[in-house]
């Protein structure tokens, strides 16, 4: 069993996490784009090379602006707006499902209906459907052996 609340830094966590592939593609892209540019104004059209070089440009410090400016300010007024972070969450699992409670109700849901998971040092992300979540921070869990238990869980259920 764990519980824990989700604070404004777990909430940015998760969001970070859930968009890293995306930001991975958004920077090789860019990185791409502003290279060929690059090759371009020197071996063929300079005023193509030029342009596709910015655009590249551009990209890249058009995400990194985004990830570092908009995104905490969404997360921080999402957070003010849900109540229910702020409120205490319980997980308990077995080798089939995983239930959770929390203020407003609770679920119990088979390990086998998630869709994907992914992870980082700091939080564990559920995946429902490709855009929905639940998220479970890792300082929630007491020990080194519970997070193995239920990464163990994790992994077998998206085996099947």
């Amino acid at each position: 069993m764990i519980s824990g609340t989700i604070t404004i830094s777990d909430f940015l966590e998760a969001q970070r996490l859930h968009r890293a592939t995306a930001v991975r593609w958004c920077y090789a892209i860019s990185g791409i784009t502003a290279l060929i540019g690059a090759l371009a104004c020197f071996y063929f059209d300079q005023e193509l090379g030029f342009v596709s070089s910015c655009a590249g440009i551009g990209g890249t410090l058009g995400e990194f602006i985004y990830s570092r400016t908009y995104i905490p300010w969404k997360v921080r007024r999402i957070y003010k707006q849900q109540k229910d972070f702020a409120s205490l969450f319980t997980y308990t699992w077995n080798s089939e499902f995983i239930e959770a409670q929390g203020i407003s109700g609770q679920s119990k849901r088979a390990w086998k209906n998630y869709a994907k998971f992914k992870e980082n040092e700091n939080i564990f992300l559920l995946y429902h459907a490709d855009n929905i979540f639940e998220m479970l921070p890792k300082s929630w869990f007491g020990s080194e052996d519970q997070l193995a238990e239920f990464r163990c869980f994790i992994s077998r259920s998206n085996e099947a």
